[in-house]
């Protein structure tokens, strides 16, 4: 789908609301700024507490706006397979009213009921059947409590619609295996702190959450692979996962005047104590001049 920096985008809220005019300056940002790619509906997007309705509302303005210009992925992790299939149908069925539109979608392994790996095997691509559109494998056991295993994903590499990997776990170890083990499929770092270690074992990129706010940065760290302009970043992520992702980056974001930091419960907005500790203000604040 893409070679480079995609942006996991948040999803703005006003008053519990979607917020369409952030929305849309959100989109301009990223596409003023260069990113080769869009992740939408994902973690960072709040997914999880977005109605279906709400869902396909904000996948056909973000075509409507973006289609055609850059490739969008949408995410549609769940538990529930056949809520997961009825959404990526829906998706398909928005994208081929334009054959200008280059989607495909993303999918975690089940959370909470979870499964053994060779039925994750099973459950990938019976869904990739199901839907038929192209997928990334998205592999994040601190969220979906448990790792899809390097032989695992391999397997699951092995049909034609799965043309990436989002690699989350966290290990070096595993990712450089991953690497190894799926020659033939685009494998993505999913941790903007280990980006560049990344790069350097074979990752065709990054599925960013610093991205939203830092895309310029982004972009030059994976074109030049830069590693001072990648350590002077590192405060940078640390602060934008000082708590539970997306409430650090939405507050960013709205030093920005880009959107609200507003969550949607359980998750809350950033607190005064991280913004403190963390020079939130001294990153993200505009200087004038």
């Amino acid at each position: 789908m893409f070679n480079g920096v995609c942006t996991a985008l948040v999803t703005p809220f006003r008053k519990n609301k979607v917020d369409l005019a952030a929305l849309t300056k959100l989109l301009d940002f990223q596409i003023d700024n260069r990113v080769d790619a869009l992740c939408v509906l994902g973690t960072t997007g709040e997914a999880t507490t977005l109605s279906f309705d709400e869902k396909i509302m904000i996948a056909k303005f973000c075509l409507a706006r973006v289609g055609g210009h850059i490739p969008i992925i949408f995410g549609i992790g769940g538990n529930n397979p056949t809520e997961i299939t009825k959404l990526g149908l829906a998706l398909k069925d928005i994208a081929s009213t334009d054959k200008e539109f280059q989607i495909s979608v993303m999918l975690t392994p089940p959370y909470y009921n979870k499964c053994t790996q060779a039925a994750a095997v099973k459950y990938f691509h019976q869904i990739a059947d199901d839907i038929g559109l192209p997928m990334i494998v998205y592999n994040v056991p601190g969220r979906a409590g448990m790792n899809l295993e390097p032989a695992t994903l391999k397997k699951i590499a092995t049909h034609p619609l799965v043309v990436g990997i989002k690699e989350a776990s966290g290990s070096m170890s595993q990712i450089i295996d991953v690497v190894n083990s799926c020659p033939d499929i685009s494998v993505y770092c999913g941790d903007d702190a280990l980006s560049l270690p990344c790069y350097a074992v074979g990752c065709r990129g990054v599925i960013s959450v610093a991205s939203n706010i830092r895309p310029v940065e982004t972009r030059e760290i994976w074109r030049t692979h830069d590693a001072e302009l990648f350590m002077s970043e590192l405060p940078i992520y640390r602060a934008l996962f000082c708590e539970v992702n997306p409430g650090p980056i939405k507050y960013a974001l709205s030093l920005k005047k880009l959107c609200s930091p507003e969550v949607r419960p359980p998750l809350t907005i950033l607190s005064k104590q991280s913004i403190l500790q963390h020079g939130f203000r001294k990153f993200f604040v505009p200087t004038s001049g």
